[in-house]
């Protein structure tokens, strides 16, 4: 039997109609075992399109807007297949790129591989896995660099959450998606909770996918992500870890609110949300080697990304130079 008609493709939408064609049609012609799309309650006619032009498709529509996180998780709930793959519905994917994404996942145990992503149309890399940073930072990797490069399998700190797969079994062992991340940086947190169980994370390049993506962080995206980023830390780490790493979570404190402070007030006021709700939410700790953990983990941020002054460009060299000092004392 071949591999796709093993898996089950997920797709969480929320008024992505435009898209959903070019989406569905690109995944139909991989022949997976199901598609299933989860609808977060759409109001663009996304589920009437679904049900008059792609009735082979498993619909689920959720009376209320789950988020990325709990629509994924509802979905796989509903899965039949031995495989999961978890897709962005603003993309289109290649003919083989099924197959392709899950081939390694037959040769290795506890195992999770994430494509390559480029722009919409093809021109530059949207991102090659993710960058997951150890103070909780996350980034794209390989932004807007030549669709051609980074063209070898590698093992890497973060999966994109535009795109992964991995067995259905192992989803559920890990327990999904954290739904106190209502979007952005909860692949983030998938990636440290598989680390954390001793998952390895491999980029496949020869699996394509294209995503309508621009990198912008607004004010209310801001808020998103440091909430997370606050979760998380508090979900992996203790104080020795947190006391360990301090240098580098002060000078991420001041990359944030440096770049808060840029968006103006509506940016600070986000910030401050961001901190008040990721430090005060409940939150289940995560048992594990916390060091084996932070070690798989990247240091170095992208100098380059959401940069726009030489001053911002010095910060992040400056910062860097911080993180790998800091992180030679916990690689050690």
């Amino acid at each position: 039997m071949e591999l796709s008609k093993k898996a089950s493709v997920i797709i969480v939408t929320y008024n992505h109609k435009e898209y959903l064609k070019e989406c569905l049609g690109s995944v139909l012609m991989n022949d997976p075992l199901e598609v299933i799309v989860v609808d977060n309650g759409s109001t663009d006619g996304t589920v009437e399109l679904i049900e008059k032009e792609f009735p082979q498709i498993k619909l689920i529509k959720s009376s209320r807007n789950l988020g990325y996180g709990g629509g994924n998780n509802l979905g796989v709930r509903h899965a039949r297949g031995e495989y999961v793959v978890i897709l962005n519905p603003d993309t289109k994917v290649e003919k083989n790129w099924l197959e392709e994404l899950l081939n390694p996942l037959t040769k290795s145990e506890h195992l999770i591989t994430t494509p390559k992503i480029l722009l919409y149309d093809g021109s530059a890399i949207n991102t090659v896995g993710n960058i997951v940073h150890f103070t909780g930072l996350t980034f794209t990797r390989g932004y807007l660099e030549s669709p051609e490069k980074y063209s070898k399998p590698e093992y890497l700190s973060g999966i994109s959450g535009a795109c992964f797969a991995m067995l259905r079994e192992d989803y559920l062992k890990l327990g999904g998606f954290d739904e106190n991340f209502f979007a952005y940086n909860e692949d983030g947190e998938f990636s440290w909770r598989a680390h954390a169980w001793g998952f390895r994370i491999l980029y496949v390049p020869t699996a394509v996918v294209y995503h309508d993506y621009e990198l912008k962080v607004p004010p209310e995206k801001i808020y998103h992500l440091e909430k997370g980023r606050y979760i998380i830390l508090r979900k992996y780490l203790g104080w020795r870890e947190l006391l360990l790493i301090l240098p580098s979570l002060i000078m991420t404190e001041i990359l944030t609110w440096g770049y808060s402070i840029l968006n103006g007030i509506s940016g600070v006021k986000f910030k401050i949300k961001g901190l008040k709700d990721g430090i005060t939410m409940k939150v289940e700790k995560i048992g594990c080697n916390k060091k084996k953990l932070l070690k798989k983990l990247d240091w170095k941020v992208p100098e380059e990304q959401l940069s726009y002054s030489v001053v911002d460009m010095a910060m992040k060299k400056i910062a860097n130079i911080i993180y790998w000092l800091n992180y030679k004392v916990i690689a050690r």
